[in-house]
Protein backbone atom coordinates (compact mmCIF):
# COMPACT_ATOMS: atom_id res chain seq x y z
CA UNK A 1 0.00 0.00 0.00
CA UNK A 2 1.85 3.55 -1.32
CA UNK A 3 2.04 6.10 1.16
CA UNK A 4 -0.10 8.71 -0.74
CA UNK A 5 -3.28 6.68 -0.29
CA UNK A 6 -2.83 7.57 3.36
CA UNK A 7 -2.96 11.10 2.92
CA UNK A 8 -5.31 12.99 0.69
CA UNK A 9 -4.24 16.36 2.52
CA UNK A 10 -0.57 16.36 1.04
CA UNK A 11 0.57 16.81 -2.36
CA UNK A 12 4.42 15.46 -1.79
CA UNK A 13 6.37 14.26 0.84
CA UNK A 14 9.73 15.78 1.37
CA UNK A 15 11.16 13.23 3.84
CA UNK A 16 11.65 9.75 3.66
CA UNK A 17 11.33 7.69 6.86
CA UNK A 18 12.75 4.28 7.95
CA UNK A 19 12.12 1.50 10.12
CA UNK A 20 13.50 3.07 13.07
CA UNK A 21 13.58 6.67 12.09
CA UNK A 22 11.20 9.44 13.99
CA UNK A 23 10.06 12.40 12.42
CA UNK A 24 10.41 15.95 13.78
CA UNK A 25 7.53 17.84 13.33
CA UNK A 26 8.87 20.84 13.45
CA UNK A 27 10.64 21.05 10.31
CA UNK A 28 6.78 21.02 8.80
CA UNK A 29 4.69 23.73 8.28
CA UNK A 30 1.04 23.80 6.84
CA UNK A 31 -0.18 20.69 5.04
CA UNK A 32 2.86 19.20 5.20
CA UNK A 33 2.81 19.39 8.82
CA UNK A 34 -0.20 15.98 8.23
CA UNK A 35 2.20 14.02 6.44
CA UNK A 36 4.62 14.28 9.13
CA UNK A 37 2.06 12.60 11.26
CA UNK A 38 2.18 9.18 9.18
CA UNK A 39 4.97 6.96 8.35
CA UNK A 40 6.12 4.14 6.77
CA UNK A 41 7.65 2.71 9.72
CA UNK A 42 5.98 -0.55 10.38
CA UNK A 43 7.98 -2.54 12.21
CA UNK A 44 8.48 -6.14 11.53
CA UNK A 45 9.15 -8.82 14.10
CA UNK A 46 10.33 -12.79 13.12
CA UNK A 47 9.83 -14.91 15.94
CA UNK A 48 12.13 -17.03 15.19
CA UNK A 49 10.60 -20.58 14.81
CA UNK A 50 7.75 -22.07 12.93
CA UNK A 51 5.56 -23.04 16.36
CA UNK A 52 1.82 -21.84 16.14
CA UNK A 53 1.39 -18.67 18.23
CA UNK A 54 -1.65 -18.13 20.91
CA UNK A 55 -2.88 -14.86 21.59
CA UNK A 56 -2.23 -11.44 19.44
CA UNK A 57 -0.32 -8.31 19.55
CA UNK A 58 -3.13 -6.41 18.51
CA UNK A 59 -5.39 -4.81 21.22
CA UNK A 60 -7.69 -5.95 18.40
CA UNK A 61 -6.95 -7.27 15.38
CA UNK A 62 -9.75 -5.81 13.27
CA UNK A 63 -9.00 -2.03 11.98
CA UNK A 64 -12.04 0.34 13.33
CA UNK A 65 -12.95 3.89 12.45
CA UNK A 66 -11.01 6.80 14.05
CA UNK A 67 -11.03 10.34 14.06
CA UNK A 68 -7.13 11.40 13.82
CA UNK A 69 -5.83 14.86 15.19
CA UNK A 70 -2.86 16.63 15.57
CA UNK A 71 -2.47 19.79 18.02
CA UNK A 72 -6.39 19.91 18.05
CA UNK A 73 -6.59 19.86 14.55
CA UNK A 74 -8.35 16.42 12.58
CA UNK A 75 -6.61 15.07 9.86
CA UNK A 76 -9.82 13.08 8.78
CA UNK A 77 -11.39 9.92 9.43
CA UNK A 78 -8.93 6.83 9.38
CA UNK A 79 -9.28 2.73 9.84
CA UNK A 80 -6.56 2.13 12.36
CA UNK A 81 -5.49 -0.75 14.91
CA UNK A 82 -3.42 -0.85 17.95
CA UNK A 83 -0.48 -3.01 18.00
CA UNK A 84 0.76 -3.05 21.47
CA UNK A 85 3.28 -5.25 21.40
CA UNK A 86 5.37 -2.87 19.11
CA UNK A 87 3.35 -0.10 20.37
CA UNK A 88 2.54 1.32 17.15
CA UNK A 89 -0.99 2.85 15.72
CA UNK A 90 -1.52 1.43 12.04
CA UNK A 91 -3.66 2.95 9.63
CA UNK A 92 -5.49 3.31 6.49
CA UNK A 93 -7.86 5.96 4.44
CA UNK A 94 -11.27 4.52 5.19
CA UNK A 95 -13.28 4.20 1.96
CA UNK A 96 -10.25 3.05 0.12
CA UNK A 97 -11.94 0.18 -1.42
CA UNK A 98 -8.78 -1.02 -3.41
CA UNK A 99 -7.17 -2.06 -0.31
CA UNK A 100 -7.59 -6.03 0.21
CA UNK A 101 -6.82 -7.53 3.96
CA UNK A 102 -5.33 -11.36 4.37
CA UNK A 103 -4.36 -13.05 7.06
CA UNK A 104 0.04 -12.86 7.70
CA UNK A 105 1.87 -15.71 8.37
CA UNK A 106 1.51 -15.07 12.27
CA UNK A 107 -2.22 -14.50 11.47
CA UNK A 108 -2.76 -11.04 11.96
CA UNK A 109 -5.19 -9.20 9.48
CA UNK A 110 -2.99 -7.04 7.30
CA UNK A 111 -3.37 -4.82 3.43
CA UNK A 112 -3.00 -7.45 0.92
CA UNK A 113 0.03 -6.14 -0.54
CA UNK A 114 1.94 -7.05 2.62
CA UNK A 115 2.81 -3.09 3.66
CA UNK A 116 0.76 -0.95 6.44
CA UNK A 117 1.40 2.58 7.41
CA UNK A 118 1.73 3.90 11.34
CA UNK A 119 1.08 7.10 12.87
CA UNK A 120 4.80 8.76 13.95
CA UNK A 121 5.47 7.98 17.38
CA UNK A 122 5.00 11.93 18.04
CA UNK A 123 2.85 14.10 20.48
CA UNK A 124 0.20 16.16 20.33
CA UNK A 125 -1.76 13.30 18.46
CA UNK A 126 -4.93 11.51 19.26
CA UNK A 127 -7.22 9.06 18.18
CA UNK A 128 -10.46 8.65 19.05
CA UNK A 129 -12.30 5.63 18.44
CA UNK A 130 -15.81 6.33 16.50
CA UNK A 131 -17.28 3.77 17.84
CA UNK A 132 -16.23 3.21 21.53
CA UNK A 133 -15.24 7.00 22.07
CA UNK A 134 -11.87 5.99 23.52
CA UNK A 135 -8.79 8.27 23.36
CA UNK A 136 -5.68 7.01 22.24
CA UNK A 137 -2.89 9.78 22.51
CA UNK A 138 1.55 9.39 23.02
CA UNK A 139 2.62 10.24 26.55
CA UNK A 140 5.68 10.47 28.17
CA UNK A 141 5.81 7.77 30.94
CA UNK A 142 7.77 6.68 33.99
CA UNK A 143 6.94 3.07 33.89
CA UNK A 144 6.81 0.42 36.83
CA UNK A 145 10.86 0.43 37.11
CA UNK A 146 11.55 4.16 36.87
CA UNK A 147 12.30 4.21 32.88
CA UNK A 148 11.01 7.22 31.05
CA UNK A 149 9.96 6.36 27.76
CA UNK A 150 7.16 7.54 25.13
CA UNK A 151 3.95 5.04 25.42
CA UNK A 152 0.46 5.16 23.65
CA UNK A 153 -2.28 5.08 26.65
CA UNK A 154 -5.73 5.09 26.77
CA UNK A 155 -7.11 7.86 28.29
CA UNK A 156 -9.66 7.08 31.02
CA UNK A 157 -10.59 10.52 33.16
CA UNK A 158 -9.07 13.97 32.90
CA UNK A 159 -9.91 17.32 35.03
CA UNK A 160 -7.94 20.53 37.08
CA UNK A 161 -5.54 18.09 39.16
CA UNK A 162 -4.94 14.84 37.14
CA UNK A 163 -5.69 12.90 33.80
CA UNK A 164 -5.81 8.93 34.42
CA UNK A 165 -5.01 6.55 31.64
CA UNK A 166 -4.38 2.97 31.07
CA UNK A 167 -1.97 1.49 28.72
CA UNK A 168 -2.08 -2.22 27.08
CA UNK A 169 0.94 -3.24 27.20
CA UNK A 170 1.95 -7.16 25.18
CA UNK A 171 4.86 -9.41 26.37
CA UNK A 172 5.91 -11.97 23.98
CA UNK A 173 7.36 -15.04 24.98
CA UNK A 174 8.87 -17.78 22.54
CA UNK A 175 7.48 -21.11 22.38
CA UNK A 176 9.97 -24.40 23.21
CA UNK A 177 9.99 -27.40 20.36
CA UNK A 178 9.57 -30.71 22.34
CA UNK A 179 12.40 -32.46 22.90
CA UNK A 180 10.66 -35.91 22.07
CA UNK A 181 7.76 -37.52 21.13
CA UNK A 182 6.89 -37.73 24.54
CA UNK A 183 6.35 -33.98 25.44
CA UNK A 184 3.94 -31.59 23.89
CA UNK A 185 5.82 -28.18 22.18
CA UNK A 186 5.50 -24.98 23.98
CA UNK A 187 3.36 -22.34 21.59
CA UNK A 188 4.55 -19.10 21.00
CA UNK A 189 2.59 -16.75 23.21
CA UNK A 190 1.48 -13.21 23.47
CA UNK A 191 0.21 -11.97 26.93
CA UNK A 192 -1.85 -8.50 27.54
CA UNK A 193 -1.52 -6.44 30.70
CA UNK A 194 -3.68 -3.18 31.77
CA UNK A 195 -1.06 -0.86 33.57
CA UNK A 196 -2.64 2.45 34.87
CA UNK A 197 -0.85 5.92 34.64
CA UNK A 198 -1.18 9.09 36.08
CA UNK A 199 -0.37 12.43 35.04
CA UNK A 200 -0.35 15.67 37.85
CA UNK A 201 -1.73 19.21 36.24
CA UNK A 202 1.10 21.05 34.97
CA UNK A 203 3.79 18.06 34.72
CA UNK A 204 5.13 15.96 31.18
CA UNK A 205 5.21 12.87 32.77
CA UNK A 206 2.42 10.17 33.97
CA UNK A 207 4.06 8.05 36.37
CA UNK A 208 3.08 3.74 37.53
CA UNK A 209 0.79 3.51 39.67
CA UNK A 210 0.32 -0.15 41.00
CA UNK A 211 -3.28 -0.41 42.15
CA UNK A 212 -2.24 -0.54 45.35
CA UNK A 213 -3.36 2.12 47.67
CA UNK A 214 0.24 2.68 49.67
CA UNK A 215 1.62 3.54 46.40
CA UNK A 216 -0.78 6.32 45.91
CA UNK A 217 1.32 9.00 48.17
CA UNK A 218 3.63 8.34 44.96
CA UNK A 219 2.01 9.75 42.50
CA UNK A 220 -0.47 12.05 43.55
CA UNK A 221 -0.20 15.88 45.01
CA UNK A 222 0.95 15.85 49.18
CA UNK A 223 -2.18 18.37 49.52
CA UNK A 224 -4.51 15.12 48.69
CA UNK A 225 -2.84 12.57 50.36
CA UNK A 226 -5.73 13.18 53.63
CA UNK A 227 -8.77 13.68 51.44
CA UNK A 228 -7.92 10.76 49.23
CA UNK A 229 -7.95 8.36 52.75
CA UNK A 230 -11.49 9.73 53.03
CA UNK A 231 -12.81 9.41 49.93
CA UNK A 232 -11.29 5.58 49.53
CA UNK A 233 -13.08 4.80 53.16
CA UNK A 234 -16.33 7.01 52.61
CA UNK A 235 -17.14 5.59 49.52
CA UNK A 236 -15.27 1.80 50.03
CA UNK A 237 -12.81 1.80 46.86
CA UNK A 238 -10.81 -0.89 45.84
CA UNK A 239 -8.59 1.48 43.83
CA UNK A 240 -6.68 -1.67 41.80
CA UNK A 241 -10.30 -2.05 40.15
CA UNK A 242 -10.39 0.79 36.88
CA UNK A 243 -14.35 1.62 37.88
CA UNK A 244 -13.14 2.55 41.72
CA UNK A 245 -10.01 4.42 40.58
CA UNK A 246 -12.01 6.82 38.34
CA UNK A 247 -14.04 8.04 40.60
CA UNK A 248 -11.29 8.47 43.48
CA UNK A 249 -9.54 10.52 40.41
CA UNK A 250 -13.00 12.28 39.18
CA UNK A 251 -13.56 13.05 43.08
CA UNK A 252 -9.48 14.59 43.28
CA UNK A 253 -10.72 16.56 40.66
CA UNK A 254 -13.74 18.36 41.82
CA UNK A 255 -11.62 19.82 44.64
Amino acid sequence: MKLNKLLPLVVAITTITTTQSQVNLENFSGGNTEAAVFAEMRKKRSFGNDLSTVGSPYVSENFTEAEIFYKGKSLGIYLYRHNAFNDEVEVVETGDDTIKYVRDDQGNFVPADGESSSLAPVKDIEVIDKAKGSILSLKTISNEDGILKNAYLYKLTDGKHYQLFYQNRVGFKEGVRAASSMVRSTPNRFTHFQDFYILKAGEEVAYFFSGKKKNLSEVLKPEHQKRTEEIISSKGLKVKEKADLIILIQELNNL
